[in-house]
């Protein structure tokens, strides 16, 4: 297998996500590529790959692994004995009452992570059923505008771009410099008034970006030509794109939103001065100080958002699960999102990749630990 290079996923990020080289350049689904070289070695090594047969409960006698319990396709007990079993199961992106039971998150109202099917948080189950030590089961943060699959490239990128953002009180609450690592952005969210933030432009600060092209792009975002994105913006409104909104006058935009009209009123004022001198409140770059005061006025809405959950299980160095009082379970390892407890509150997204990262090299610790446990 081979990579592309390191790259920056964004200006202010380091170099360090590795993008998997594929038959069609940098783009989705690379991953794919590193799975199936991983695939075809372990079919020589003489692996057996039994798929559409989910685990569903790990075997234990006299406290050791003794087995697997899955089901297969038609529905019928597979019982597998081993004296040794790794649970990767990649956490619980998919499954909606688990994430707002261990989050408080509810996903499709304040959260929107990517939701991969069958990825339901079944290893994490059979992990605490066995006796490992229930840790926190975390989102993996990044923030999204919500309807980014019902708006073009250039309308996302242009409310990606570090102009006003405001809250449901209408008062801003970050540097909006910092919007381009959309983990600092997910983390300011989730403490505003229904996990919501809008960024607001006005006619002038859109046709410079389609004169000139946007102020940031990124490795997933790369273009920075928006010149359609007029057409976008009618596209989406006669399509009825809620989350969408146009207006005549800041008042008339704040009721659209349901935004405080008052404090947006004096924000975008303060604002607008801060423009012509200095930002007194977050400091931000001067090159991205323009102000909102030309009609129509857009803004768009921005959530929490990420790619699926990560943590819930403790592992030692070793990648062997262990118990409250931090004892392995004989023969019991986990590795990638399910024991990815290593972020707390924050994916650390100035270095993307880290997660994969993360899984890879506990897949492997986790291999050569079991082989050595199950040869010992």
């Amino acid at each position: 297998m081979e990579f592309e290079g390191a790259f920056r996923y964004f200006p202010k990020s380091e170099a360090t996500w590795h993008i998997v080289k594929s038959d069609h350049g940098i783009g989705p689904r690379a991953a794919s590529f590193m799975n199936k070289a991983l695939y075809a070695r372990a079919q020589e090594l003489g692996v057996r790959f039994l798929v559409e047969t989910p685990g569903k409960k790990i075997l234990m006698e006299e406290g050791k692994v003794a087995g697997v319990l899955a089901t297969d396709k038609d529905g019928e007990e597979v019982k597998i004995s081993c004296k040794a079993a790794i649970i990767c199961t990649g956490g619980a992106g998919a499954n909606k009452e688990l994430i707002k039971e261990e989050t408080g998150y509810i996903h499709g109202v304040d959260m929107f992570n990517f939701a991969i099917p069958g990825i339901m948080g079944d290893g994490l189950k059979m992990a605490w059923e066995a006796g490992v030590d229930k840790l926190p089961v975390r989102i993996e943060q990044a923030a999204v505008l919500v309807g980014t699959e019902e708006l073009a490239g250039s309308v996302c990128n242009v409310f990606s771009q570090p102009n006003l953002l405001v809250n449901r009180n209408g008062k801003r609450f970050m540097n909006e410099d910092q919007m381009q690592n959309t983990t600092f952005m997910s983390n300011a969210l989730s403490h505003q008034k229904d996990r919501t933030g809008f960024s607001i432009v006005d006619s002038s600060i859109v046709k410079y970006y389609m004169r000139n092209g946007v102020d940031n792009v990124s490795l997933v975002h790369p273009d920075a030509d928006v010149s359609d994105f007029a057409e976008g913006v009618k596209t989406a409104q006669e399509n009825g794109v809620g989350n969408l909104i146009v207006a005549d006058t800041i008042e008339e935009l704040a009721e659209k939103a349901g935004i405080n009209v008052e404090n947006l009123v004096a924000t975008v004022e303060d604002y607008n001065d801060y423009c012509e001198s200095v930002d007194e409140e977050f400091f931000k770059d001067r090159r991205y100080m323009r102000p909102i005061e030309k009609a129509p006025f857009y803004c768009a809405r921005f959530c929490p958002g990420g790619y699926g959950t990560v943590g819930g299980i403790r592992i030692n160095e070793n990648c062997e699960a262990c118990d409250k009082d931090f004892e392995p379970i004989p023969g019991l390892y986990a590795a990638g999102a399910d024991a990815c407890n290593i972020y707390e509150d924050s994916y650390m997204f100035l270095l993307p990749g880290n997660s994969m990262g993360f899984a890879v090299n506990t897949g492997r610790i986790a291999g050569m630990t079991a082989a050595e446990y199950v040869q010992e």
